[in-house]
């Protein structure tokens, strides 16, 4: 994702400077030929305003598909028109032969004919009620018809969820930390003019999803359903895995060996080059950050329990596959994988379904000191943000954006009370032994005291980026984030000069004559991640590695 935001900077510095270079070459001529005329003044002025327009559309278009929609802090209005009266018995039907109807829609006044829609979901659409997710894919009967960039676009039903915040907060987080995972907003819909309820608006894992974040999409995308294990079955054929997992593009060439040669590295390589092999194939840093995320949200519908419900996307420009989340609509403990809600807010932070040989990605890295420690890394890095400083703001904001809504709500499963109460106390749904699902802040609060307590049982120092002795600074770092390198600039001196990484490692340090107000640090070979630098004794500042 920071390599799309940087290859937008740098094409917008190129419009930029070949902007300049056009009204510098127009004033040289003007000069050259010592024509000074009020035509000559108006053409300059004619000259700036063309490319301030010219700016401001290569700005326009620059914009990464489906900003207008997952970047907004309103409730989208989408009217969907079925060309019959008994549009609900068809969706049901469309479900069960997994087809595509065409309807008509009208997207926040904006209006899409023949765009086709389908009932989706599995827990989530047999659960009581009339309202079920549904998907819409926008150029299914026209083709090159898109909806703000966006072929297909996911409405979810809030399913175990009083709080229609779940799957949100999570993906929000997993974004915010530069994890991929798909965009979430939220729409009322109507069907027929009937107001149908508020629904979770969710971005589909597709090529234009792959583009945004790995700056290319001609991979194999793989989707771990139904029973994305990663189990080894042996090489002899592809459909011994088709089974399992699902190839969401390139069907025509329906070409399995790179995701095989995967599950291969994973199962069969010896330890002592786990390391270096899986590296060359699999962005284990992304995978880590990705585990320890769940593991915190005690999502185990996941690959961490249920084995599934994730996609992997073999990135050409490095030839290795990326992990992408899905579906985090059981975040926050409700999904049970057989626990007790005591087990759930307190899960052990190396927590894996049983038995672990079931989930060999996990079990193989547990099983090296090596990925072991990153985990414990990744793990301490993400800790310090789940935390109710962090989520309790973000849930009072969306409250008071979606609040209205969901009392509107015709359809929605729960009441009123439930929804105003699930954002602090835990909640029986569905009556005398029916499901538990926990209160948001309540959640959080438990989990921060949870795995605080664990990190001290297992003697796991995540300090000094836990330390609150920060100093606040006027430097200027840039870039930030950064790749192979940084610049420091301060208008005091730079005495001394300290980085430490997640777990408080000391990996940089220069002494200087005190006299230095800027200086060049070169991080080419530090692995991606979080680091804290420290200038003249005093913690100043977080540092971001791509």
């Amino acid at each position: 994702m920071f390599r799309h935001k940087l290859w937008q900077i740098q094409k917008k510095s190129f419009v930029v400077f070949l902007t300049f270079v056009y009204l510098f070459g127009q004033r040289r001529i003007v000069a050259k030929h010592k024509r000074y005329s009020p035509n000559h003044f108006y053409m300059n002025k004619l000259n700036i305003l063309l490319a301030i327009l010219f700016l401001g559309f290569s700005s326009d278009s620059m914009a990464a598909n489906g900003d207008s929609i997952f970047n907004m802090t309103y409730i989208h209005q989408l009217h969907i028109t079925f060309p019959y009266s008994n549009f609900y018995d068809s969706l049901i039907w469309s479900h069960a032969n997994d087809t595509y109807l065409s309807v008509d829609i009208d997207f926040n006044g904006q209006i899409y004919h023949q765009v086709g829609i389908k009932a989706k979901g599995n827990s989530s659409f047999n659960g009581p009620g009339q309202k079920k997710s549904f998907k819409l894919d926008i150029n299914r009967f026209v083709s090159g018809q898109d909806m703000h960039g966006l072929k297909k676009i996911n409405f979810n039903n809030s399913f175990k969820d009083p709080s229609f915040m779940r799957e949100k907060l999570c993906n929000d987080f997993l974004i915010e930390h530069q994890l991929p995972a798909p965009r979430t907003t939220y729409c009322n819909v109507y069907m027929n003019n009937q107001l149908w309820g508020l629904y979770v608006v969710v971005e589909e894992v597709d090529d234009e999803f792959c583009e945004r974040w790995f700056g290319n999409k001609d991979g194999n995308l793989f989707k771990g359903d139904p029973h994305g294990d990663l189990r080894w079955k042996g090489s002899s054929a592809q459909n011994l895995y088709e089974a399992d997992y699902e190839l969401k593009n390139n069907s025509s060439l329906n070409n399995w060996s790179d995701l095989i040669n995967l599950i291969d590295i994973i199962n069969n390589t010896p330890a002592n080059t786990l390391e270096q092999t899986l590296e060359s194939a699999f962005n284990t840093n992304n995978f880590l950050k990705q585990w320890a995320a769940m593991n915190l949200f005690s999502s185990l519908d996941s690959y961490l329990g249920s084995g599934h419900n994730y996609y992997v996307y073999h990135n050409i420009l490095n030839n290795r596959f990326e992990w992408i989340a899905w579906d985090n609509n059981e975040a926050f403990g409700s999904f049970k994988q057989n626990l007790s809600t005591t087990q759930l807010k307190n899960l052990d932070m190396y927590y894996v379904s049983q038995p672990a040989s079931n989930r060999p990605l996990i079990q193989q890295m547990l099983n090296s000191s090596y990925y072991h420690s990153l985990y414990d890394e990744a793990f301490c890095m993400l800790k310090q943000d789940f935390d109710n400083q962090y989520f309790d703001q973000r849930i009072d904001s969306i409250r008071q954006v979606i609040q209205a809504s969901v009392y509107a709500d015709p359809k929605k499963q729960y009441s009123n009370g439930k929804f105003d109460s699930s954002f602090q106390y835990d909640l029986i749904l569905n009556g005398p032994g029916g499901i538990t699902v926990f209160g948001l802040k309540n959640f959080v609060n438990n989990k921060q005291t949870a795995v605080t307590s664990q990190l001290l049982n297992n003697n796991i120092q995540c300090s000094p980026l836990l330390s609150n002795d920060w100093t606040p600074n006027d430097f200027n770092i840039y870039p930030q984030p950064f790749q192979d390198g940084f610049i420091l600039e301060n208008n005091r001196p730079l005495e001394r000069i300290q980085i430490f990484d997640i777990m408080g490692r000391a990996i940089y340090e220069k002494q200087t004559s005190g006299v230095m107000n800027s200086i060049t640090i070169g991080t080419a070979h530090w692995p991606s991640g979080i680091y804290l630098l420290q200038v003249n004794g005093k913690y100043v500042s977080k540092l971001s590695k791509q």
